[in-house]
């Protein structure tokens, strides 16, 4: 039987003859009689049995003092570290009285010694407890214990440790009655008293009991609440309850009398810990009004009240460097907010394992409500109902497969999810794109919205694509896009400042964030700590280390008090006498400065921060629960944690979500951690996500990809790093999937690959890289995937993959201009299946149309077109919808181009039909704009401004800019053939400033030719001169000759209406020469127009008839009758000057029809009135 040593209860080797702790002589027990012996004795010097032997029984339980349960060895050893440095001071100490109870009933149904046995074993678990969170036994008294806590180890927070410790001991009593009621029908429960009060610290001595004297009634106060309490409740004193109350839910009692004193004492009642803890280090503590930053916050504010009183939306972008006062300025807004009418969704861009979405995932989730653990049929439902809540039904039933779809949460109505799986990687992103937004709208417009994006340097690719597309609702809905990011990392800030500066200036503000001054510095440190007498060698050396940063200021503020230098007053924090300031040594790097707090953790702390550190800035509870090994409770270490200001609460939806409170704290604890020790975590956490989420892995791909990697397991993360690639793929996420499939494609090289992930890798890497352009790149990867293809043998499995692989590289062929090569690739590709019966293959189905196309490419029309009907008799019938969507839309510019406008109009109504089918937003715009044009290019004015405009409803609804600017430059055109110029002005307008917000310098040229164009029809020279000058400035630096003849067209037509002949001719010339070059017939038919009104002013008929007639015969060709009957229009005028007034009534006549039919109502006012000028023709009327 091992000895314990009778004053500090450690518990010896057999053979020791004195304590290993404390020095104390030892005895053997006899575990028979309980008799002392001297260590040597080998058998009991009172009962004679021997001292090793099982006992025979053991004596009754009674109330004497009983030996302590044995105290941790890191504890003794902290304890012993103090040594005299505390004696002769006064301590705030928190003292714990307990008492059991339930011993009647137990006494009636157990014998002594098992009553013994639970009462020595519920005991020991309680002071388990107490040594957990560092207080120390002062007394065992029978069945209750007094302990202490603050002396001879103090910490900041030991009013929250002996509640904690109070806390645990009714869970460990909890744990004991589940054994206990089942088998006896009987359970203990336990009153336990705390009270705050002052010691004067006396000799910690050998068995390291502190010997104390209490000042006043502090032991009798807390003795006083353990007797009041009533079982199973903890009663504290408001000593206790004020430095607690933001930890901990209580429930005032009253108050009670204490012998010996006047005023009574005040009872709480500890119910349980709060869900969410407020901050403890207030003043007193460490907290204090923002400094430096108001300024700033004015203008945060100014953008909130706007918000709501205003219903305007904003952007705002706050950026500094690590630790300058990002988060506070953030945290300032959410306390502001807290008094606004706003919701308030915010989500952190992660540094590590970047997924497609990944912040608006986390703003989704907690919009929606669902937790980590919902099974999927919850999440569904969630969706569902606040989609529903938001949207008209119609409304939220288009938008929810995509939203369900962005959450890995399958579709269940056929319809939908077939809808869903015909839409290609762009399409879906699109439409995913739209749900977002319309969902977020939604919510904004029923209460202003706030959506915080922190850390945006780290945002992944798609997610500020989303961003990008959110950010024009500000113009729209009452929303604030609050962003915050270190100004020097990642693509975002850039974007962000050229959007907000370039599209959005009236709703953009632009915050940079400096150093704070060393006045501000200076004044922080006073209100964190309210010292008055605050040493000049602090006051000087804090603000100078810190360099205005004030993250770094806090943080050696913290680590003073972590070392004693600083510590807790009565009142206010105060300088510890006796500290040794000439010799302090403080960190020159904020990372040094996070460690040394960091090292002054206990052994368990440390532990668990560096899991979640390895987990990520953010983590769940239930998963670091799974990873953390051999520490004590994990719940309990995360609250000190908290309460030491590293991490969190976020949310407790659920599972309890938590964050770093500082991005350099979670890298700072992460980079501390040996290799082989991050390696080991990494693969832990991998694992666990794999057991926790197994039901919905798809949600957590790239997580596990991340891990497995950072953990060496390659073999494990292939399969990943594959399905990670495939998912950012399909969301068109083409940065992260790049990464994923290049990762992976690193793998392979070093672990044991099945063929088929070879394939998956290199075919995935092929396809984004031949959209990212990187066609040479494209090329390799494909035929690497073509060469696994081969090697597996031969089979219609293999033949097909094979065909796949060959037209893959065929379609890079054919967008990087190398056609021949591109039909070599697909002829070959068509080769390799012709043996298979089965034409109806998807490979068949592309193969066909992608020859088809590469042939139209060359202007081999013929062959294009017996292509294309040759796809469309494999096509239709099967499911292939974008195969077939695709070689409908060929079709319309095939028969386009033979002026068979019925089959063209057939086969774009065709195409419009199923791409409404399959919920292509984008297709059905663009089906709606070509029967436009086609409307319009057949004199169908009025159909084809419905269509026209019915397009662009939905290019806005997408959000399609650059689609919106081309309708809207169409339809300008269309309006001003109508003689609607001021509707043609107003859309011409739109269209040029959203061209210029987006840079794109064609529309822009479109937009200004058409402006001039109006103005010109107006006699508006001069503005229409200047539009024309700088787009000829702008056609001239793209190299844009048609555009170029354009504008100098318009341009001679400007000199001809300001009466410049010579310069209207000189420059109606160069058009006509640049437009015959580049053979834009329609452009050198409106110049010959030109030329014939010039040289008619010239008194030159006859050249005038001349181009005339070269005009209309060049029009009647193209069949454009609009422009045809303008130039008829002046012909007939050119003969009614000449007296020819049967040719000109013949000529305006027919003009006058086309302008009438077509609805050009200006043009058919001008030909009424040349008619009305003209002789009446003679004979009969009939």
């Amino acid at each position: 039987m091992s000895p314990r040593c009778p004053k500090c209860g450690h518990t010896n080797s057999v053979d020791a003859s004195v304590c290993a702790r404390c020095a104390t002589a030892l005895a053997h027990v006899c575990a028979n009689c309980g008799f002392a012996s001297p260590s040597h004795f080998k058998f009991c010097g009172n009962c004679g049995v021997k001292l090793d032997a099982a006992p025979a029984r053991l004596p009754a339980p009674d109330r004497r003092v009983r030996a302590a349960a044995p105290m941790p060895d890191a504890l003794a050893q902290k304890i012993s570290s103090v040594g005299k440095q505390i004696e002769g001071e006064r301590r705030n100490i928190t003292i714990l009285f307990s008492d059991l109870s339930g011993f009647t009933a137990i006494s009636e149904k157990l014998d002594p010694e098992q009553v013994y046995e639970l009462v020595d074993g519920t005991l020991k678990a309680f002071t388990d407890e107490i040594y957990k969170h560092e207080g120390t036994i002062d007394k065992v008294l029978g069945d209750g214990i007094m302990a202490l806590f603050g002396a001879p180890i103090a910490h900041e927070d030991d009013p929250a440790r002996a509640i904690r410790a109070a806390l645990g001991m009714q869970a460990a009593l909890k744990r004991i009655n589940a054994d206990l009621e089942p088998r006896w029908g009987i359970s203990l429960r336990v009153r336990i008293g705390l009270h705050t009060g002052i010691v004067v610290v006396g000799s910690i001595g050998s068995d390291l009991r502190m010997e104390y004297t209490a000042l006043g009634d502090t032991v009798n106060v807390a003795s006083r609440l353990q007797s009041v309490a009533e079982p199973g409740t903890i009663l504290v004193s408001r000593a206790v309850y004020e430095p607690t109350q933001p930890l901990f839910e209580f429930r005032e009692l009253g108050s009670i009398r204490v012998k010996n004193r006047v005023a009574p004492v005040e009872i709480y009642e500890v119910t349980a810990p709060r869900a969410i803890a407020g901050r403890v280090r207030g003043i007193p503590g460490l907290s204090a009004p923002m400094v430096g930053r108001e300024a700033e916050f004015a203008q945060v504010r100014r953008a909130v009240d706007d918000l709501v009183t205003q219903q305007r939306g904003r952007i705002a972008l706050i950026t500094g460097n690590a630790g300058i006062g990002k988060s506070r300025l953030t945290s300032e807004l959410k306390g502001y907010l807290a008094d606004k009418w706003a919701t308030v969704l915010e989500g952190a861009c992660l540094a590590y394992g970047q997924s497609a979405y990944g912040v608006f995932l986390q703003i989704l989730k907690a919009l929606f409500g669902i937790a980590e653990d919902d099974p999927e049929e919850i999440a569904r439902e969630k969706v569902e109902q606040i989609t529903q809540d938001l949207l008209p039904p119609g409304e939220a039933l288009s938008l929810v497969p995509y939203l369900e779809h962005l959450l890995s949460i399958r579709i269940l109505e056929k319809e939908l999810a077939t809808r869903i799986r015909h839409l290609v990687p762009p399409q879906l992103q699109q439409q995913t794109f739209v749900a977002i937004r319309e969902l977020l709208n939604a919510l904004a417009r029923g209460k202003p919205l706030v959506l915080i994006l922190e850390d945006a340097h780290w945002i992944d690719n798609i997610s500020l694509d989303l961003l990008e597309f959110l950010l024009g609702s500000v113009e729209n809905v009452p929303l604030l896009i609050y962003c915050n990011s270190r100004p020097d990392e990642g693509a975002a800030v850039g974007r962000l400042q050229m959007l907000g500066n370039e599209m959005y200036a009236a709703h953009f503000l632009h915050l940079p964030l400096a150093p704070l001054s060393r006045a501000d510095s200076v004044a922080l440190i006073d209100l964190l700590l309210a010292i008055h007498e605050l040493p000049e060698t602090l006051r000087h050396l804090i603000p100078q280390r810190a360099e205005g940063n004030p993250f770094y200021l806090e943080e050696m503020i913290r680590m003073s008090i972590d070392r004693g230098i600083i510590r807790p007053g009565a009142a206010h924090w105060e300088m510890t006498p006796g500290a040794d300031l000439d010799n302090l040594q403080v960190p020159t790097t904020l990372q040094g400065l996070i460690m040394t707090r960091v090292d002054h953790l206990n052994e368990d702390a440390r532990r668990v921060l560096q899991c979640a550190s390895v987990i990520g800035r953010d983590f769940a509870s239930r998963l670091l629960e799974n990873v953390v090994e051999d520490a004590r409770n994990v719940q309990d270490v995360v609250q000190e944690l908290d309460e030491h200001q590293l991490i969190s609460c976020i949310s407790r939806n659920g599972d309890a979500h938590y964050r770093f409170n500082h991005i350099l704290i979670q890298e700072t604890v992460y980079n501390s951690l040996l290799v082989r020790r991050r390696e080991f975590l990494h693969h832990k956490i991998a694992a666990s996500i794999e057991t926790l989420f197994k039901d919905r892995l798809d949600e957590h791909i790239e997580e596990l990809a991340f891990h497995y990697a950072r953990s060496q397991d390659l073999d494990r993360a292939l399969p990943y790093a594959i399905g990670a690639g495939k998912h950012a793929a399909e969301r068109f996420a083409n940065a992260q999937a790049l990464q994923h499939y290049q990762r992976a494609a690193e793998f392979l090289t070093k672990t044991h690959p099945t063929a088929q992930q070879k394939i998956d890798t290199y075919t995935g890497l092929g396809s984004v890289q031949n959209f990212a352009g990187d066609y040479a790149s494209a090329t390799t990867s494909y035929l690497i995937a073509l060469e696994v293809v081969r090697a597996a043998g031969k089979s219609t499995e293999t033949a097909h993959a094979s065909a796949e692989m060959m037209r893959c590289i065929g379609r890079v062929g054919e967008r990087r201009g190398d056609y021949a090569e591109a039909l070599r690739w697909l002829e070959n590709a068509l080769k390799e299946i012709e043996s298979d019966p089965n034409t109806r293959s998807v490979e068949h189905i592309r193969i066909y149309n992608d020859i088809g196309w590469v042939h139209y490419r060359l202007g081999e029309f013929d062959q294009a077109f017996e292509w294309a009907m040759r796809t469309l008799q494999v096509v239709e019938g099967t499911e292939h919808f974008n195969e077939m969507a695709s070689v409908y839309n060929r079709l319309v510019a095939l028969f386009r181009r033979k002026g068979d406008w019925e089959r063209a109009s057939a086969y774009a109504e065709k195409g419009l039909r199923l791409r409404e089918r399959i919920g292509d937003l984008h297709g059905v715009s663009q089906s709606y704009n070509n029967m436009g044009t086609m409307e319009w290019e057949q004199g169908d004015w009025n159909n084809a401004r419905v269509h026209l405009e019915r397009s662009l409803d939905i290019k806005q609804k997408i959000g399609d800019i650059e689609g919106i600017a081309r309708l809207n430059s169409n339809l300008c055109e269309l309006y001003r053939e109508m003689g609607e110029y001021a509707r043609a002005v107003q859309v011409g307008t739109r269209a040029l400033a959203i061209a210029e917000k987006i840079k794109q310098k064609n529309i822009i040229c479109v937009a200004l030719l058409n402006l001039a164009h109006i103005e010109i029809l107006q006699s508006a020279f001069d503005p229409a001169a200047a539009y024309l000058t700088r787009c000829l400035a702008i056609a001239t630096e793209m190299g844009s000759k048609e555009r170029i003849a354009e504008a100098q067209w318009l341009l001679a037509e400007a000199y001809l209406g300001q009466d410049q002949l010579d310069l209207a001719r000189q420059t109606a010339d160069q058009a006509l020469t640049l437009a015959t070059e580049i053979r834009r017939n329609l452009i050198k038919c409106q110049v010959l127009r030109t030329l014939a009104r010039i040289a008619q002013r010239q008194n030159d008929r006859a050249a005038a008839t001349a181009y005339l007639e070269q005009s209309i015969a060049g029009l009647s060709a193209a069949k454009n009758q609009f422009e045809l009957a303008k130039s008829q229009y002046h012909l007939g005028l050119l003969h009614r000057a000449a007296g020819r007034d049967a040719d000109a009534r013949a000529l305006l006549e027919r003009a006058l029809s086309t302008f009438t039919q077509l609805g050009a109502r200006v043009d058919s006012a001008n030909a009424h009135a040349a008619l009305a000028h003209l002789t009446p023709p003679t004979g009969n009327p009939l």
